[in-house]
């Protein structure tokens, strides 16, 4: 019998069969724990890291309940298994979770545990306390039905196209067409289908936006926006600095990003761009197809990244076998991808929902860097720090995209890596600057929350203007440009869950240059910063890894100085 490369943790408080399926189920253990007598530190942390157990399997049910209610929206059994524990279980276990923590709080024995070990944990800990409101246990469920909803919207947009029902997702292998008349038509077809959810997704918003500020006023703050940085447990940065960190990327990217779109002008032979020819490959390549099937995409997603790290390209074969992928685009699946632990064995889980384009190779290398950091941190305990913060969560992921970036050959034609490679580096500054809008806009909706339509379409609009190269004409396409918020899911699922790209994708460029420097000393500091998991506060495991955390871009100039010039020498444009 081969022996299981990641093995299911032994439980060392519940029984084996026990599974927290409902609300009955956790109660009893629950009870036990307030009722606990904690009297030395030796008991206080065996109390924790049994809390830990428990908490982890519960994670598990409902992580493994929303993977399933992503891979089919049309699925009203797993919608509504997913709604039930959202709605039933997990509020009255935050309502349990907030008298564990003051307990814990409050015990004498605290003394006797190890002050370095605990102090992310206990940093959480306080401030858990200080923002729960049990009024807001509600509308965390009401805002968690609303985000279903959101998805169920998004996940049901397809289109009727040569004869065929075609996701979203699916139209865009089209935008890489050389024939621009075909672009646009696939465009408009892919808008003017959108533009059919404006008016519920707008009243959708209104809705979140009402539950969001209502929570900010439970805990006792002005907005909403300050509120959610604070329960984001921001200890390291503020929205002051959010706002430097614009600045700095609407002063040092933009024009590196114009340049680079002024080049695609001159080389498709336009005298007006249009957003249907940002796709394309300016030099005239026909699109490139890496993969058909799922299977092919893992094998040249994990043949790219055995050239960065061998050990990342198995973990990735591993959980193909493990059945721990859905990568396939299909009608009724929600969009975008992410990466998900199934706390009860800690495995990954990675949900996909992209073309068979280079960017569905992206999107599976990223994911797999997630993946590698929850297996380097898998073991650590208390749970918690088995999952990094966002803002270095991303450098796991970005981080590894960018290495990749330099061993596209692996699996590529030579003119194809090369083709790959400049996209990549024109997107590493590409999304310093849409995260920025994202996060910008955000920033001033929930400072202004009683904003109407219009005026929260000025928002957006301004927004996109400061962090826009300028070089696309949208004459006659103002609505589609006015709404294109609406299919960004973070807005609506997870609000300021943002400007961490943008963080992170600093780090990531960082990890990129020290890459091409020394590459066994970076991947032996990245891992190093992976293992830690989220055991240290951020600018720790930025400098595990190697690099430094910078908020607010202080250091983001030579970087994007880095990046022209490798795309320079790629693309021998030098005007």
């Amino acid at each position: 019998m081969t022996e299981e490369k990641y093995p299911i943790p032994e439980r060392k408080f519940v029984e084996g069969s026990w599974t927290p399926n409902t609300w009955e189920d956790i109660k009893p253990l629950f009870a036990e724990f307030e009722e606990r007598s904690l009297g030395s530190g030796k008991e206080l942390e065996e109390w924790l890291l049994q809390l830990s157990e428990v908490d982890s399997l519960i994670g598990g049910v409902a992580s493994r309940r929303y993977f399933a209610s992503s891979c089919d929206t049309s699925d009203a059994s797993a919608e509504e298994e997913h709604l039930d524990y959202q709605m039933k279980v997990l509020p009255e276990v935050a309502k349990v979770g907030d008298r564990l923590n003051r307990k814990y709080l409050n015990s004498p024995a605290r003394s006797e545990m190890n002050p370095e070990h605990w102090l992310v944990h206990d940093r959480d800990a306080e401030r858990a306390v200080e923002l729960f409101r049990e009024e807001n246990v509600a509308l965390v469920a009401q805002e968690e039905e609303l985000g279903v909803e959101y998805g169920r919207i998004s996940g049901g947009m397809t289109v009727e196209f040569e004869g065929k029902t075609c996701t979203l997702q699916e139209m865009s292998t089209h935008l890489e067409s050389t024939d621009r008349n075909h672009r646009e038509l696939v465009w408009r077809l892919v808008s003017e289908r959108r533009l059919q959810e404006r008016e519920a997704i707008d009243l959708l918003f209104d809705k979140m936006i009402a539950l969001r500020v209502e929570m900010a006023e439970n805990a006792g703050f002005e907005n909403y926006r300050d509120y959610k940085h604070s329960a984001k447990h921001r200890f390291d940065y503020s929205p002051a600095d959010c706002m430097a960190l614009h600045e700095s990327v609407s002063r040092t990217v933009m024009p590196a990003l114009k340049k680079m779109q002024q080049r695609r002008k001159r080389l498709l032979g336009l005298e007006v761009m249009r957003p249907w020819d940002l796709a394309v490959d300016p030099e005239g390549l026909p699109p490139f197809q890496p993969f058909s099937t799922a299977e092919e995409q893992v094998q040249v997603a994990s043949k790219i990244m055995a050239q960065v790290d061998s050990e990342t390209a198995e973990d990735l074969k591993w959980m193909n076998a493990k059945g721990q992928l859905d990568l396939e685009t299909r009608p009724s699946k929600r969009p975008g991808g992410y990466m998900d632990v199934f706390g009860d064995v800690r495995w990954p889980v990675i949900f996909s929902n992209s073309a068979p384009t280079h960017a569905g190779i992206q999107t599976l290398i990223h994911e797999t860097g997630h993946a590698r950091h929850a297996l380097l941190a898998r073991d650590l305990e208390p749970g918690d720090y088995r999952e990094a913060p966002l803002e270095f969560a991303e450098v796991a992921s970005m981080g590894m995209e960018a290495m990749c970036m330099e061993n596209l050959d692996a699996a590529y034609p030579k003119k194809e890596a090369r083709r790959a490679a400049i996209d990549s580096l024109e997107d590493m500054l590409a999304s310093l600057a849409w995260t920025c809008t994202v996060d910008a806009f955000q920033h001033e909706i929930y400072l202004n929350p009683n904003y109407s339509h219009e005026e929260r379409t000025a928002c957006w609009e301004n927004t996109w203007e400061r962090f826009s190269a300028g070089s696309v004409d949208w004459s006659g396409l103002e609505e589609t440009r006015a709404t294109r918020w609406h299919s960004q899911l973070h807005i609506f699922e997870v609000p300021f869950y943002y400007i961490e790209y943008a963080i992170a994708q600093m780090g990531a460029m960082q990890l990129w240059s020290n890459y091409r420097k020394d590459k066994v000393k970076t991947i032996s500091e990245y891992q190093r910063g992976l293992a830690l998991g989220g055991s240290r506060p951020l600018p720790d495991l930025f400098s595990a890894a190697g690099l430094r955390f910078d908020p607010r871009g202080e250091g983001l100039e030579p970087l994007v100085h880095e990046v022209e010039e490798a795309w320079i020498r790629l693309t021998g444009d030098v005007e």
